[in-house]
C-alpha cells in the first residue's frame, strides 16, 4: 500500500507488492470460515467458499471500527479499482456484505452497470448503494 503525500488515506498502487501478496495469499486458500466475535456477538464472518470466491460480512459493522478521513464514499470506491483488477488479473473476487446483504464486489465476477459510471472500472460492483454507504456510515461511528 503506498502513502500519497498530501492524502490521509492509503491507496493501492498498480504495483503494490504487499496487496500482490495478499493476492497470492488469496489464491492459495482452499476453503473454510473464520468468525470474529466481538462483546459476545458475531461480528465479522470471512468464507472462502473456493479458489476464487471470498465473502466478507460484516454482521455488526460497529463493531468494527476504521480510522476517520475525510475520504467520501465514491472516492473510496474508486480508489479501490487498482486492487480490484489485480483480483480480476488472478481470477479472484471479493464480496463485502453488511448484516447478511451484498454491498459491493470487487475482482472477476464484478458485473457493474451504474457503478461504472462512478468507478470507470468493470472489476468494481456497488451491489446495493444503500447498504454500501451505511456500511461506510457504521464502521466510522464512534
Amino acid at each position: 500500500m503506498i502513502l500519497h503525500k498530501g492524502k490521509n488515506h492509503p491507496h493501492f498502487d498498480e504495483y503494490d507488492p504487499v496487496a500482490e501478496l495478499f493476492i497470492k495469499s488469496l489464491k492459495t486458500a482452499q476453503g473454510g470460515k473464520i468468525c470474529l466475535t466481538l462483546a459476545g456477538k458475531p461480528a465479522l464472518n470471512i468464507e472462502i467458499g473456493n479458489q476464487s470466491n471470498i465473502l466478507i460480512d460484516f454482521l455488526e459493522p460497529m463493531l468494527l471500527h476504521i480510522a476517520h478521513d475525510e475520504t467520501s464514499f465514491f472516492d473510496k470506491i474508486k480508489k479501490a479499482k487498482n486492487f480490484a483488477k489485480m483480483l480480476t488479473d488472478n481470477s479472484l473476487t471479493i464480496t463485502f456484505l453488511r448484516k447478511g446483504t451484498e454491498a459491493i464486489t470487487l475482482g472477476s465476477d464484478a458485473k457493474p452497470t451504474l457503478s461504472r459510471i462512478f468507478t470507470h472500472s468493470s472489476d468494481v460492483q456497488i451491489n446495493s448503494i444503500k447498504q454500501a454507504s451505511s456500511l461506510e456510515k457504521e464502521l466510522k461511528e464512534d
